[in-house]
């Protein structure tokens, strides 16, 4: 009889059994991962791939350990981002941020259980970590009607149950976004009820090896998904007809053509829309020598958040003189504030030593000068002087670490705003900048 590569329904038949991640080369396997194409970029980079065995053994030590350094006999989790680190599984996740039917605890001896969708109990079979899937936490009002508190009173049984067997019985239970009736009923059962996402964010924030490869490769699909974007926008806006919302799908399209998930906002525009900055974007006609901007905010390969932004000019007409000093003072901006970055700084000491933008700028300055990134916009948050709160964030930087270095450079009544970011990665001894995309070199003044 012979063989043909077509009956092994590989993913990529040339790579044997197992892809170089590390998970299971099967062609029809549940769980969602970078595409070929992907992964022929990766390779063609010269970049090693995460084993996500241990990306995920490393995400349970991280969260067991904050839960027992706190006392706590576990954590209960319902927002779809730290249900995603625990398990390295996904459901419907747009759709469960506003339905929460999932939940995961995972308890003080790192026994991990998940709630899921009552027909789709297979999704985290992947991850043997995974040691329960149940059903039953969805507890909101479209699924549950007026029996909700019924049903929470039911589940939280359960919780009970499982932190007498797995947390020794302690009711110290760290939670973090959980609907009314839940809350309700773990109370009554005598729960104290912690800051769960004080664990989750502490947890997260410094990323191990694997996760850092993960991440390597994310921004290397994100960069090339932004090459398409640029390629687009370059060769079609001066034609006339081309509208944000279709320079802004063709980044949507690229980042799934490599597994990418989904983008977390709209923030594309063009012209005078950039201008007070966080407009959305939409039908607007771009048009020729305008400038054009946006943000990230993209979950990519592995679901890994990468969140730059870039502002181009578009025509063929040279940029404004005050355009191309906005871009400067921007980008001087961020990569003086970068090289503050290194373990051991204190957050507040960023604040208090940031580069200062000119006085004309300060009015719509960006709302933070750095934050954290990992599955989405993590913890911790560095503000600008006049928005610090003291005490919030007194916390020092660690290896590990990777913060969003930001730039808004627009005057009020302005009829642009200039929009810079890159994602920075805290070494032992310094940093080290991810992203290698250029600055558009006309608005550099450079070309």
């Amino acid at each position: 009889m012979n063989h043909h590569y077509r009956d092994t329904r590989k993913i990529d038949p040339t790579r044997g059994p197992l892809l170089g991640d590390k998970t299971p080369n099967d062609n029809d396997r549940i769980e969602i991962g970078p595409t070929q194409l992907a992964f022929g970029e990766w390779q063609a980079a010269g970049l090693e791939l995460p084993d996500l065995h241990a990306m995920r053994a490393y995400r349970l030590e991280r969260l067991t350990r904050h839960i027992v350094d706190r006392g706590y006999g576990g954590l209960l989790m319902f927002d779809p981002l730290n249900i995603r680190y625990a398990t390295d599984s996904t459901n419907m996740q747009l759709w469960n941020t506003h339905n929460p039917f999932r939940a995961c605890l995972v308890c003080a001896d790192g026994y991990m259980v998940l709630w899921d969708y009552k027909n789709s109990p297979f999704l985290a079979d992947h991850n043997p970590l995974v040691r329960e899937v149940r059903t039953g936490f969805d507890l909101f009002y479209f699924d549950r009607g007026d029996k909700v508190g019924s049903a929470a009173h039911r589940v939280t049984g359960e919780v009970e149950d499982l932190i007498n067997a797995h947390g020794g019985g302690n009711k110290r239970l760290a939670v973090d976004k959980i609907m009314l009736h839940g809350l309700r009923a773990l109370e009554a059962r005598g729960f104290e009820v912690m800051e769960g996402e004080e664990v989750t964010e502490k947890a997260r924030s410094v990323k191990g090896p694997d996760e850092i490869k993960a991440m390597r490769c994310a921004v290397n699909a994100c960069e090339a998904s932004v090459q398409a974007m640029e390629d687009f926008a370059r060769a079609r806006i001066p034609q006339g007809g081309i509208s944000e919302d279709d320079v802004w799908a063709v980044l949507h399209a690229e980042n799934i053509r490599r597994g990418g998930e989904w983008i977390e906002t709209r923030l594309l525009a063009s012209g005078p829309r950039t201008n007070p900055w966080f407009q959305e974007c939409g039908p607007r006609i771009t048009q020729n020598n305008e400038i054009l901007a946006f943000d990230t905010d993209l979950v990519g390969s592995y679901g890994i958040c990468v969140d730059i932004s870039r502002t181009w000019w578009i025509g063929d007409e040279p940029p404004r003189p005050d355009m191309i000093y906005a871009m400067q003072h921007a980008h001087e901006h961020i990569m003086t504030n970068m090289e503050m970055l290194k373990p051991g700084v204190m957050i507040p000491e960023l604040t208090a030593n940031t580069h200062v933008l000119d006085d004309k700028f300060q009015k719509l300055k960006y709302g933070c000068l750095m934050h954290g990134v990992g599955l989405c916009d993590e913890w911790p948050l560095v503000a600008y002087p006049d928005k610090a709160v003291e005490g919030a964030y007194d916390y020092a930087l660690e290896p590990g670490m990777v913060l969003c270095v930001e730039a808004l450079v627009g005057e009020e009544g302005g009829d642009f705003s200039i929009k810079l970011e890159d994602q920075v990665l805290i070494t032992e001894d310094g940093y080290e900048n991810l992203i290698s995309y250029p600055y558009d070199p006309r608005l550099m003044g450079t070309a």
